[in-house]
């Protein structure tokens, strides 16, 4: 059965075991308040009925444990979670792609974690793996304000300056002319070199803030210097990288070059004359 399914026909159960509970509870709530008051003869009564209502409660408890049986690890392995999912999300009018054995919800990065049960967002483990309400944070997360273009362009170029001399001889990071084109997964190995580092920024990660950047190609570094991005003709090759946008369309980029620095335009000065005064009526005197 569906998680969906399985997960309704839980809420129904544990919706009779509440009711249990509650009935429970106010009887418990009786006798505090007949010994409160001093209603001795209602207590015999109510002790006598607490604990019938307190096993009718252990069997609701009971009857719903037993009556969920997901197995979400063979669901996760199967596909049949990640198809309940991705229906969920083309009704709610979210493009899940999977593709090359991975999970995009453009820029975000999925991952299936059967043995827990979850679905790995980004670097956050989402236990609530119900397809309705994931879809839901999806979207919310989608919506939410990614990280800026020239934040990543300044990531970027850093592990640029360190590459870049070496395909180019004399050029630094203080030259004024083009840099070379400089790998892509290069320039990510050089930004992730501790274990950690590329455990917390994988080329999937790095790939969807290329998309991010390539949407911004007015982008420019702290000294004024462009960039341009090249994809590669050996697009089945592995030193490219690649993502799939909102639409599940591939982008596939290979190296990036940083163009001369730019002139920073200056702002226009302030033009001098005789100041103007308002005349009573508004205008101009």
């Amino acid at each position: 059965m569906a998680i969906d399914a399985e997960l309704a026909e839980l809420e129904r159960a544990l919706t009779d075991t509440e009711r249990h509970a509650r009935a429970a509870l106010a009887t418990v709530h009786k006798l505090r308040r007949s010994s409160e008051l001093g209603a001795v003869a209602d207590l015999p009564k109510l002790f006598e009925q607490a604990p019938r209502q307190i096993e009718q409660m252990q069997a609701a408890l009971a009857a719903a444990r037993a009556g969920f049986s997901y197995d979400a690890e063979a669901e996760f392995a199967s596909g049949a979670y990640l198809a309940e999912l991705q229906a969920a999300a083309e009704a709610a009018g979210l493009r899940l792609v999977a593709r090359d054995d991975r999970l995009t919800v453009f820029p975000l990065l999925l991952k299936l974690e059967p043995k827990t049960p979850a679905v790995r967002v980004g670097r956050k483990s989402e236990r609530r793996i119900r397809p309705s309400v994931l879809v839901g944070l999806l979207k919310k997360a989608q919506a939410a304000e990614g990280v800026r273009p020239a934040v990543i362009l300044g990531r970027i170029f850093q592990g640029y300056c360190s590459l870049a001399p070496g395909l180019l001889p004399g050029w630094r990071a203080g030259s004024r002319e083009d840099g070379p084109v400089v790998p892509l997964v290069d320039i990510h190995a050089a930004l992730t070199m501790l274990p950690e580092a590329e455990a917390a920024y994988p080329r999937d990660a790095f790939a969807c803030d290329l998309l991010r950047l390539n949407r911004a190609p007015d982008t420019l570094t702290r000294d004024g210097r462009g960039f341009a991005l090249s994809a590669s003709t050996a697009s089945k090759g592995r030193n490219v990288l690649r993502v799939y946008d909102e639409n599940g369309n591939e982008h596939v980029y290979a190296g990036i070059r940083f163009t001369a620095p730019q002139p920073v335009a200056q702002p226009l000065p302030e033009p001098v004359g005789e100041p103007v005064v308002e005349s009573a009526e508004g205008g101009p005197s």
